[in-house]
């Protein structure tokens, strides 16, 4: 060694330990606890939405029975349609309404077209027989008793106040 050379003197480059991913960062948990509470909350949310709409799926269901069976479909259809309006505004007895005021409930209540040139004679067809009614009643009473089950206003943004 040549003691008047001051580069002997020096030593390797030693690089420093790599940088650990754990433990976490602080603002790391936050995140990771805010983005659980945020899952948990839509779940709840989620889990809510589909039990309120159980009713329904429910109703469809019947609907479709009814359209496959032969005897007295719409009474089967008006008391389904009841039963729907009894579940989804459960305090206001709107299924108590006369016949006619009973579907104009349910036009006022659903956003689209529906129960649009219903006859007058809308009673007497209930206890008429299958063999007399027209057809096309039946189809029309049950395209639109799907699209009012489907697309129904929810009783917080309904505002109907039946007739005296």
């Amino acid at each position: 060694m040549n003691p008047g050379d001051p580069l002997a003197e020096l030593r390797d480059i030693h690089l420093p330990n790599s940088v650990s991913a754990w433990p976490l960062a602080p603002g790391w948990w936050v995140l990771i606890i805010v983005a659980c509470a945020g899952l948990a909350a839509l779940l709840v949310l989620w889990s809510r939405r589909h039990r309120a709409r159980l009713y329904r799926r429910q109703a469809l269901l019947q609907l479709q029975q009814i359209e496959h069976s032969s005897e007295q479909q719409i009474a089967a259809l008006i008391e389904l349609l009841k039963q729907t309006v009894n579940s989804a505004y459960p305090e206001q007895h709107y299924s108590s309404l006369s016949i006619n005021e009973f579907f104009a409930f349910l036009r006022h209540s659903c956003p689209g077209a529906i129960f649009a040139n219903l006859p007058d004679n809308l009673d007497n067809l209930l206890y008429a027989k299958d063999s007399e009614l027209d057809p096309l009643i039946t189809e029309q009473l049950t395209e639109s008793a799907t699209i009012w089950i489907r697309q129904h206003l929810p009783s917080h943004k309904l505002n109907y106040k039946p007739p005296c």
